[in-house]
């Protein structure tokens, strides 16, 4: 089955919810989630519909970055993080993620790495690492960003680590591992207000199968997702 979904809530979530079957939720990258907030959203979604969780930026990305703008952990604690760091204000971290996944039933985790993440034997070792120690916790899918990352390299990773390769495809190319695709559809390399026409939608489809995600993360990320839809039941 492949599903189709939106990173975010680009609409109110009572309408999303009767449009839309998975949603990838980006509040948990920035920030952590409450235990009412998910209460609600676990409330308010029908009984058949997936969750799935953007993993917190502390784990990926280090202080420097901007999207540290918005983030909530106390200064003090923050330069135990990034670049995959297994330390205690880690490990309190995702309890608390994956204490809020349990009470949304989610199992399915995306971690995005940034592209000053490179593929260095250090990083590696590290993804190895934390990767190992939290093996048995659900299904971990995996987006390297920038050019060094090989497709030889990515899917050594995931095939060791046992790693969904997440990929925009009109991007960098077909996903080289994992179980199921994980797309993630984020316009173009340089912007993020993008449309896209019905021409790259039904590439998409020829590209994607019949099975897995298809999460768009561009500005024009609803109507993309809502056109996707009709053209997936158009070829029913």
């Amino acid at each position: 089955m492949l599903k189709i979904g939106c990173c975010g809530f680009p609409v109110a979530q009572e309408r999303y919810f009767k449009q839309f079957s998975t949603i990838e939720i980006q509040q948990s990258f920035y920030r952590t989630l409450g235990v009412k907030q998910v209460e609600n959203w676990r409330k308010k979604a029908p009984i058949y519909f997936e969750f799935v969780l953007k993993a917190p930026q502390y784990i990926t990305h280090f202080p420097n970055s901007p999207t540290y703008r918005r983030a909530d952990l106390p200064q003090e604690k923050r330069k135990y993080c990034g670049g995959f760091k297994l330390n205690t204000v880690i490990e309190q971290i995702m309890e608390t993620f994956f204490d809020r996944a349990a009470i949304l039933k989610a199992k399915k985790f995306v971690f995005q790495t940034p592209a000053s993440f490179k593929p260095t034997a250090e990083n590696i070792n590290a993804m190895k690492c934390f990767f190992s120690y939290y093996k048995d916790k659900g299904i971990f899918i995996w987006e390297p960003r920038g050019k060094e990352w090989k497709p030889e390299i990515i899917k050594s990773i995931c095939q060791k680590l046992n790693l969904v390769h997440a990929v925009d495809p009109f991007l960098y190319g077909p996903p080289v591992w994992g179980d199921f695709i994980y797309f993630r559809m984020h316009g173009n390399l340089r912007n993020y207000k993008y449309c896209y026409s019905d021409g790259e939608l039904r590439e998409l489809l020829n590209i994607a199968g019949s099975s897995g995600y298809i999460m768009f993360n561009n500005s024009e990320m609803y109507k993309n997702a809502l056109r996707l839809k009709e053209m997936l039941k158009e070829l029913e």
